[in-house]
């Protein structure tokens, strides 16, 4: 099994390259990764909110789903952490697509039904770089723990 990575790379800085995506519909894809890599719980479980948003939503219409993720998952692994990534991808993520992509987010990371620690700092790191209002932020997290309780 992979390590987990902490939430904010606490290795030495001084060997990354600062990494910038430029394609939104893979910075999109690199956010959902960062969210899905958050699970400390079930790492080697399918998570069916991440591959259905890559399969069924339009901005990711005339991509090849398993090269995002192949991407997605090589971004995760340059950057070295979910805050990282986070902070690669926002530059190439347009503010109409923010709020419908953090709502993604909590679906990946609720998906099993627990917020871990980990998932908890995701949650409120992408609030904090998409400009999520905290009542919009809470509501959201009701509206899907409930969802995902069935």
């Amino acid at each position: 099994m992979k390590q987990i990575l902490e939430f904010f790379h606490t290795g030495p800085a001084t060997n990354r390259a600062p990494l910038r995506i430029a394609d939104e519909a893979e910075a999109c894809a690199a956010v959902l990764m960062a969210c899905l890599r958050a699970n400390e719980l079930n790492r080697e479980e399918e998570n069916a909110a991440f591959y259905t948003t890559l399969k069924s939503r339009n901005i990711f219409r005339g991509h090849d789903v398993k090269a995002l993720i192949e991407t997605a998952g090589q971004l995760f692994e340059q950057a070295g952490s979910s805050s990282a990534l986070i902070d690669a991808a926002i530059g190439a993520i347009r503010e109409q697509t923010r709020l419908s992509l953090f709502y993604h987010c909590l679906d990946v990371i609720l998906a099993d039904g627990v917020v871990t620690p980990q998932e908890h700092k995701v949650f409120q790191y992408l609030k904090a770089k998409f400009k999520v209002e905290d009542e919009t932020a809470w509501k959201a997290m009701e509206v899907l723990v409930v969802k995902n309780q069935l």
